[in-house]
């Protein structure tokens, strides 16, 4: 028999093979020859009437009893279409890596039901528990900080495990995922499998193969765990949502959150989408009856949301260098005193974003990219935060060699040293990439903080995200203008995130407190965010994007043109927005050179496709042809729904 077969390769569409031996159904594993190699792939159509000569044999049928489902198939065929990207490089993320019919056993987990110890639910947990239980398709859970979404959907995860199905849990961040993973073996007792990138290559074949064969029964994972092949899938939960996390930067331009409503879709379960600030998208699909709603307003048992203060900045008058204001240093000192502790936020890692000379003003750049090198004073380095390029940081100008350069700006490790100025006796703790490299590190450090190890941390937006830390009184926002500008979403990010810190504050009995820095304390975004009145920001937000025809009640997509020189770029772009087709639900913004114009010694252009979302994008852009101008001179990518603007 004749067949074409799905290998899990970039820029690959099935290609023809033939059987004499095996007798095959659409989504078996095979063995192939490719290129000199023996590759797994999936088989994606039977009899087939072959168009080429010479067809080669395959050498074997693999895990036999085993197969792809077919609703995992469609799924790779939805993905590939609505990113108008090839096959292959989605069912590269379905079989990640090559799979060995030995050594790797299947990983399995030991399922008692009447082991699990779930927490009784709330009355208000409750009733959100009977609605969603009772839905198919996407339902997004909004609940408050702290209001207990996480033990909602864990009795939702007790119901599909009873009937013997697969759960998905998607977590924005490993760091996160690794938390919950605790947090599940508590509640379960077995270990859910963690999906990530830092597991190792024999752990993940031992997963692809317990998925396939039905022994797990539970995957905690990142964004690309929604793609792995399960055999009997039963629920999908997105926690933390809004993440823009979710969104894939390279390869497939996926969004992992609108991939799980899509897969529940395809396979009509259930998809919780869970946050305390959900994305305007979600929002957007409920009031279009498209996703179900389920809301919690009150926090879990005893505890209460915090008091929020801003302080105006333009009053404090702070000494040169220093950046922790007077009401904020008196309120750390009285939160200490009381043994509690304290997360002073900044979302920038190093020391300073900027080492300017004062004499001739030469400020440092990256050699690769259109940026300024990051100082870290902790590793005596200049970094670049986009393509990871540093240097050693010497004291004197290397423009006119005088030694009078300055740092300029704050990043985490100028406030941690700034608190050891004022509270010398208290133990700190910087939380950030740079910290946290590790799983293990992050484990670490995370337990310390739970442990109350910690007295102050100071932190970036990863410790933002569902974390509970039981003794945290008090949470200090340092800069919360930094989010403002940038792109359409610049409001809606900088509330999701000034809401998630604050919610950090005072999860348990005590009452906790958080003080705002910013030099724009009039903002609607603050006076809606320190009165929680989170409906009446969403209200706005949403109105000023539908009067402005601006997503979600329109969609874009995003052309990028990239090449190492950056003529040839430039006219590529210009080609492109030449050749396309007038369209009358269509503008077409660009080319203009992108936000960060040079990136990885690449020059960049973008072009901006604003479209109703009636329009059929993808037939649009297949006539078109786009993708015919992607050369090994020149780079184009297309975005489907872009996220960053960059």
């Amino acid at each position: 028999m004749f067949i074409r077969v799905l290998l899990p390769k970039l820029r690959l569409f099935p290609l023809e093979y033939k059987s004499t031996t095996h007798l095959l159904s659409i989504g078996d594993l095979v063995v192939v020859p490719f290129r000199n190699k023996q590759i797994t792939g999936i088989v994606w159509e039977v009899n087939i009437i072959p168009q080429h000569k010479n067809i080669k044999e395959i050498i074997a049928k693999q895990f036999q009893g085993y197969s792809i489902k077919p609703i995992n198939l469609k799924f790779i065929d939805i993905v590939a279409r609505y990113y108008i990207a090839d096959l292959g490089t989605v069912a590269k993320m379905t079989l990640p890596i090559e799979l060995n019919e030995k050594p790797y056993v299947a990983e399995s987990q030991e399922v008692n039901h009447n082991l699990f110890q779930l927490l009784d639910l709330s009355p208000e947990q409750q009733l959100a528990f009977d609605a969603i239980r009772k839905t198919t398709g996407a339902t997004l859970l909004q609940g408050i900080t702290g209001s207990g979404k996480t033990e909602v959907y864990f009795h939702l995860i007790a119901e599909a495990l009873r009937q013997g199905l697969q759960v998905l849990l998607l977590m924005p961040e490993i760091n996160l995922a690794s938390h919950i993973a605790f947090r599940f073996a508590s509640r379960f007792k077995f270990n859910a499998v963690i999906w990530n990138s830092s597991v190792s290559k024999a752990l993940k074949k031992k997963t692809l193969r317990g998925i396939l064969s039905n022994e797990i029964k539970v995957v905690i994972g990142t964004r690309s765990s929604i793609f792995l092949p399960y055999s009997s899938l039963g629920l999908i939960i997105v926690d933390e949502e809004h993440d823009q996390s979710y969104k894939q930067e390279n390869n497939i331009l996926y969004n992992a959150r609108d991939m799980a409503v899509m897969r529940g879709h395809i396979a009509n379960i259930p998809v919780i989408l869970a946050s305390a600030t959900p994305s305007l998208e979600s929002i957007y699909n409920t009031y279009n009856k498209k996703y179900s709603f389920v809301k919690l307003k009150s926090r879990f048992g005893s505890s209460t949301l915090p008091n929020i203060n801003i302080i105006d900045m333009k009053k404090e008058h702070l000494p040169n260098g220093m950046w922790l204001s007077t009401s904020l240093k008196n309120a750390m000192e009285q939160t200490l005193k009381l043994n509690k502790q304290i997360l002073l936020f900044l979302n920038r890692k190093g020391y300073a974003p900027i080492i300017l000379c004062r004499n001739c003003g030469f400020r440092f750049t990256c050699s690769s990219c259109s940026s300024c090198l990051v100082f870290h004073k902790s590793k005596n380095k200049l970094q670049c935060h986009h393509c990871g390029g540093f240097k050693t940081f010497a004291q004197f100008c290397p423009e006119c060699n005088e030694e009078t350069l300055s740092a300029y700006g704050p990043g985490i490790e100028r406030i941690a040293e700034e608190v050891k100025v004022y509270f010398p006796k208290y133990k700190t703790a910087i939380v950030s990439r740079d910290t946290t490299s590790t799983l293990d590190d992050s484990t670490e450090i995370l337990q310390q903080i739970i442990n109350n190890e910690v007295d102050i941390i100071i932190g970036t937006q990863m410790l933002t995200k569902g974390y509970h830390f039981p003794n945290l009184k008090l949470v200090g926002i340092i800069d919360a203008d930094l989010g403002y500008g940038g792109d359409l979403r610049a409001n809606e990010k900088t509330y999701q995130l000034l809401n998630q810190v604050a919610g950090r504050a005072g999860r348990e009995e005590d009452k906790g407190y958080v003080y705002i820095q910013t030099y724009y304390p009039d903002s609607s975004l603050l006076k809606y965010l320190i009165n929680y009145k989170d409906d009446d920001f969403i209200n706005y937000e949403m109105n000023l994007r539908i009067s402005n025809n601006m997503p979600p009640a329109t969609r874009f997509v995003a052309i990028s043109v990239i090449s190492t020189s950056e003529q040839n770029a430039q006219e590529v772009a210009k080609n492109i927005v030449k050749t396309a087709k007038p369209c009358s639900n269509l503008r077409i913004l660009g080319p203009a050179p992108a936000l960060l114009y040079k990136l990885k010694n690449k020059y960049r252009f973008r072009i901006l496709l604003i479209f109703e979302k009636k329009l059929d994008i993808r037939s649009y852009i297949k006539n078109w042809n786009i993708l015919s101008f992607h050369s090994k001179r020149v780079s184009v990518k297309i975005d489907v729904d872009p996220y960053n603007f960059y």
